[in-house]
């Protein structure tokens, strides 16, 4: 967060000078003119972000309190999906496991999908940006009873964004996840 926080102080400054200096030479009316148009994109591109978001069913607190256990059934591995950042915070990132789309998380919200024990990949997108290929995003190693915490962070870029999953220690994870106060019912609860 303080590395992108930076970075839109930078941008936000840049911004004020080249808007100043524009003003300066085209005059108060076509400044004013840029900024409006500037303002409509900025518009345009938020509410286009936000409407590839799609209802998700919101976990129970008994479901919750069952997914806090950190434990996984006999043959399976637990996967803990979070988000906690507040860049794009409103924005949907949809996951997908082998290929399948599981979930889709806002932040600050996790999900629990139990895997088949063996070699998976992870991937990420938002509804704007294209859907990963089959090569792309991480891979995962499930191990029978085992326990997977990743978290999901937006990387913004110079036209859209990519969609990050870091491993994380079960402690570090658990710690994370149960600050975390909603929990995301998985589309697919097993993979």
């Amino acid at each position: 967060m303080p590395r992108n926080l930076i970075l839109y102080v930078i941008a936000g400054l840049a911004g004020f000078l080249v808007f100043g200096v524009l003003r300066a030479l085209l005059g108060d009316e076509v400044g004013m003119i840029l900024a409006a148009v500037a303002l409509i994109v900025c518009i345009v591109v938020v509410y286009r972000n936000l409407q590839t978001n799609r209802k998700v069913a919101e976990a129970t607190p008994q479901q919750r309190s069952e997914a806090l256990a950190f434990a996984a059934p006999a043959g399976k591995a637990a996967l803990y999906v979070f988000r906690n950042q507040f860049v794009g915070r409103a924005v949907g990132i949809n996951v997908l496991i082998d290929g399948r789309e599981v979930a889709q998380l806002k932040s600050p919200r996790f999900t629990r999908i139990l895997l088949a024990p063996g070699a998976h990949r992870i991937a990420g997108y938002t509804g704007t940006n294209k859907t990963p290929g089959d090569t792309e995003g991480a891979a995962l190693n499930a191990v029978a009873g085992g326990v997977l915490v990743l978290k999901c962070e937006v990387e913004p870029q110079l036209v859209g964004v990519s969609v990050k999953f870091t491993p994380l220690t079960l402690d570090a994870g658990r710690t994370d996840v149960a600050k975390i106060a909603r929990m995301v019912v998985p589309d697919v609860a097993e993979i």
